[in-house]
């Protein structure tokens, strides 16, 4: 089914500076957050978050100097039943939620019950980024999660993942496709439930689903950063993330039906292709736009462009330089 997706970005920065925190405490962290707000910066504080809505589930970052927010009674009578899972990203940042109260550092994470007072405070610059999820659909495949409400979610494989899927969505400057939003909504709480850990009966769900997307993404993400290095192979980026050569193309294969080598030689090509055709670039030989790109074989460039752009690397350049001049 399809869902709907927003992308929406809040910070004091937006605001006059003489009403700056009064306006964004009154008129978006109560309102929109559900929270109290206590600066701690000394007078000069800055709030930056951003939110993307993916039906269901949430991703939220949030970036602040020394601030404290509080959940109280009063502020749960509309909340919605959702837990949401926090990470540290720039810390440390304390938790107060379901009797619970602990301080965490970079890369820890806390899951918390939103239908419970909290109290969040960061004594120095902070950054978090969190995933809600709807309560039912957690419940589903993790046994009793309020449980594990206010306590440190163990470090491991899962988190990792999930830390990386989550940074990737915030990245993003548009809102993705409705059919695009109810599947990865559906792979965070597979993330989220492979991180707290799935009964029985979800285990096989969850690493067939969500955790089987996450390491495909990485894959793709890692074969992306490094393309332009020539002597970059399969070897590498099954060491980079720790798995098998096997592996790597297993899911190559079974995701997107290409290899790993159709992947590379992709990147390179779509790189080789944005240097053509960028102005900064006009007097850059062709040659070494190919090397620049990770290509070590001209002739090879050449022929790999023809087919997969349709014209040669020259004639792009052309008609790109052509278009620039009308």
């Amino acid at each position: 089914m399809p869902t709907s997706s927003q992308r929406l970005q809040w910070s004091t920065e937006m605001l006059p500076e003489r009403v700056r925190f009064t306006t964004f405490r009154e008129e978006f962290t109560r309102l929109n957050l559900a929270l109290d707000v206590i600066d701690h910066s000394g007078g000069r504080p800055r709030i930056d978050v951003t939110y993307l809505s993916l039906g269901a589930v949430g991703v939220c970052r949030l970036v602040a100097t020394p601030v404290e927010f509080i959940r109280h009674k009063h502020h749960l009578k509309d909340s919605r039943e959702q837990f949401g899972l926090n990470i540290v990203e720039a810390g440390p940042v304390q938790f107060a939620n379901a009797g619970q109260e602990h301080a965490y550092d970079v890369g820890s994470a806390c899951l918390v019950d939103r239908g419970r007072p909290l109290r969040v405070i960061a004594p120095r610059d902070g950054s978090v980024i969190f995933v809600t999820v709807q309560a039912a659909a957690l419940r589903s495949l993790v046994a009793n999660p309020e449980d594990l409400a206010g306590r440190p979610v163990r470090s491991g494989p899962a988190l990792k993942l999930l830390n990386r899927y989550l940074r990737s969505l915030t990245s993003f400057k548009e809102p993705p496709s409705s059919k695009l939003a109810a599947t990865v909504s559906v792979h965070l709480l597979d993330l989220v439930a492979a991180t707290l850990g799935p009964t029985d009966q979800a285990a096989d769900i969850v690493t067939e689903r969500g955790v089987k997307a996450a390491k495909l993404q990485e894959i793709l993400a890692e074969v992306a950063r490094r393309s332009s290095d020539p002597n970059f192979d399969l070897n590498k980026v099954a060491g980079a993330i720790g798995m098998s050569r096997r592996y790597v193309q297993q899911l190559l294969d079974e995701g997107t039906g290409k290899s790993f080598t159709e992947h590379l030689a992709a990147c390179r090509l779509d790189r080789a292709f944005a240097m053509l055709t960028d102005p900064h670039h006009p007097h850059l030989a062709i040659i070494d736009i190919a090397f620049e790109a990770g290509f070590g074989d001209v002739s090879y460039f050449n022929r790999m462009f023809r087919r997969h752009f349709g014209d040669t690397p020259s004639g792009v350049r052309a008609a790109s330089t052509m278009r620039a001049q009308k």
